[in-house]
């Protein structure tokens, strides 16, 4: 992990506002070169610290190492694991959720949720621009 993306993944889980270098973080949202990546459910009042926890994350359409870096480095973060990662083969981009792998579109928007010691990935979600 990166220096940056952990001084950005702690700020974000931290609700402060953040900028180091191309990422950016305020009001419960993470941006990587102006694209939204990450934000939480309850913009600008972030409870990341409860157990109950919905965060949102796209790649925007970019599925590059550096977001694929900033977001990994987020989740390990906030749940305190390495269960849950992103991880590209053969062009194609898989999100990992404790032993289970799915391919991922990478210009939609996920939900993971965390409720109490489980965590849930919802339906994905057309990208809003």
């Amino acid at each position: 992990m990166r220096k940056v993306s952990i001084e950005i993944a702690k700020a974000f889980i931290n609700g402060k506002k953040k900028t180091v270098g191309n990422t950016d973080t305020a009001n419960g949202e993470i941006y990587l070169h102006n694209n939204k990546i990450a934000w939480n459910w309850e913009n600008n009042h972030p409870d990341l610290k409860s157990k109950n926890i919905h965060l949102y994350f796209s790649m925007c359409g970019w599925d590059t190492v550096t977001t694929r870096e900033r977001l990994n480095t987020l989740f390990y973060e906030l749940f305190k694991s390495d269960l849950v990662y992103l991880k590209q083969s053969k062009g194609d981009q898989y999100l990992y959720i404790n032993t289970t792998c799915m391919e991922i579109d990478p210009s939609k928007v996920y939900v993971l949720r965390e409720i109490g010691d489980d965590l849930f990935l919802d339906e994905p979600v057309a990208l809003a621009i």
